[in-house]
């Protein structure tokens, strides 16, 4: 058991750092309202993230955008029948997850009537996720908090009356924390096993024996309590979260590239394009601190006096660490049709190479601590996301807005954990603007989140640490998650 909580707070970090979050489409009340279209469509200083291109179509001088989303997520959990709970489902257990609120902000000016330039800060990647700290799953994760932020400044040209290009570049940074349990009840299974029980035998077998008198006797006794005491200890804090730790970091500053092109075949098709590159996310220096129930701490402290060259609590706040997470290509292809004056339909085809999520590695800075580098093997698969919008403007004061998307899940059930319980969504939004004055317009959308299963079903793997081929548990169940999305906008045109 050397270096037990060492291992498993390694192994938190990995899976902390590496959490993917959601991948935030909400770049737009107009375009929530949309089902997150708008590739192939002329959106004025919201192009800046939906199609650098289009910003040159703009039709007055200034034009600025602004506005705030709420996500509010719920997920449950279900452990599967098996045996050891009598081929009964677990209860489910449900997150309590706090307000998201990812915001955008775009300007966009045009110095002559085929240029133009523009500046747009949003927030692409985060999410939050809270479990609580006792639930059964709670040596994965117990809380996690994940949120990346890009500013982009941004130049788009049109070639020809018909045709612009346009090209921004995205500075991007972000942070997380995670909180996750370090002995699990496998681990104190284990620890009970490997270490007390066969320290309890022997000791009660050279008190049986007879040869022990005086000193040494009361040694042995007094030996033998403590360890029945830590065994004790353990089985009756099965179900509760006595050591944890929480980790913090700040990623580097990382910068990609978001361009594409917007062609108008006709006055009522266009079609368009938009390529936003792969972006590495470093972090230099995380730090981690330490919970510990007293109880627990006294108990370790014991356990390490009596079992000499174990290191049972590492120096693990008085190091740092370092991890990179990929943030994955995407390629949005993308087609809108204006069939009437007042009517504009709109498809979005969206490819995201989430095959950059392989593997994690995580190494600690300070080597001295004697933690090996941690390889998590993810496996992620590249997806597609189809996406339908139409809006209908009824009046110079009123446009109505609707849509639907498809989103694919890039996590097999193999690899499918609580951090991120990642399913196919399917979505339907629904949105309203209003223009008080021509210059104006407040922008209203809702959409519900939900999966194409009702429920699904997967696990993740754990395995022993500097022994990736020692499977040590397989935490399995059933998730069911929906999310409610709430978006608020306010434009400027002139």
């Amino acid at each position: 058991m050397k270096k037990l909580f060492l291992v498993l707070a390694a192994a938190a970090i990995a899976s902390g750092a590496y959490a993917e979050g959601y991948q935030v489409n909400n770049m737009s009340a107009k375009q929530t309202g949309m089902g997150h279209v708008g590739t192939a469509m002329k959106l004025n200083s919201e192009s800046i993230y939906f199609n650098p291109a289009a910003t040159a179509f703009q039709t007055s001088k200034f034009d600025i955008s602004a506005g705030m989303t709420g996500i509010l997520s719920n997920v449950s959990y279900r452990s599967l029948p098996t045996m050891d709970n009598n081929y009964v489902s677990g209860p489910a257990e449900k997150s309590d997850n706090k307000l998201s609120t990812p915001l955008h902000i775009y300007f966009n000016y045009k110095p002559t009537e085929r240029l133009a330039v523009g500046l747009g800060f949003y927030t692409p990647y985060g999410s939050a996720m809270n479990w609580g700290d006792n639930w059964s799953g709670a040596h994965l994760v117990q809380e996690i908090n994940l949120t990346s932020y890009t500013f982009q400044p941004t130049v788009s040209y049109k070639i020809c009356d018909r045709l612009s290009i346009g090209a921004g570049l995205m500075v991007s940074w972000g942070n997380f924390d995670l909180s996750r349990s370090l002995l699990s009840p496998t681990t104190r299974n284990g620890l009970i096993s490997g270490m007390i029980d066969p320290n309890i035998a022997q000791l009660q077998g050279a008190i049986n024996s007879g040869m022990l008198t005086g000193e040494a006797l009361a040694q042995a006794t007094a030996t033998l309590q403590t360890f029945e005491g830590a065994k004790g200890y353990l089985n009756s804090t099965m179900n509760q979260s006595i050591v944890s730790a929480k980790l913090k970091g700040d990623a580097d500053v990382a910068v990609g590239v978001n361009a594409g092109f917007l062609w108008d075949i006709t006055d009522e098709w266009s079609v368009g394009m938009t390529y936003r590159s792969r972006l590495n996310m470093k972090v230099g220096k995380g730090h981690a601190t330490m919970n510990i129930d007293p109880q627990a701490a006294e108990l370790i402290a014991k356990l390490g006096q009596l079992s000499p060259g174990t290191e049972l609590i590492p120096g693990l706040d008085k190091g740092t660490f370092n991890a990179e997470l990929p943030l994955p290509t995407t390629v949005t292809w993308a087609v809108s049709f204006r069939p009437a004056v007042k009517w504009e339909l709109a498809v979005d085809l969206q490819w995201t190479g989430w095959s950059a999520y392989k593997a994690l590695n995580v190494s600690f800075n300070e080597k001295e601590l004697g933690i090996d580098d941690i390889y998590s093997v993810k496996n992620y698969s590249n997806t597609l996301a189809f996406r339908f919008g139409a809006q209908y403007r009824a009046t110079d004061f009123i446009t109505a807005r609707m849509g639907m998307y498809v989103d694919e899940s890039p996590v097999s059930s193999s690899y499918l954990n609580p951090e991120t319980p990642s399913m196919t969504k399917v979505s339907y939004t629904a949105g309203l603007s209003l223009r008080p004055t021509k210059f104006m317009s407040i922008d209203l959308a809702y959409c519900y989140v939900s999966s194409a299963d009702p429920e699904r079903t997967g696990s993740y793997p754990l395995y022993e640490y500097g022994k990736p081929e020692n499977l040590t548990e397989v935490f399995s169940g059933n998730y069911k998650l929906h999310a409610n999305v709430f978006s608020i906008g306010v434009g400027f045109s002139f």
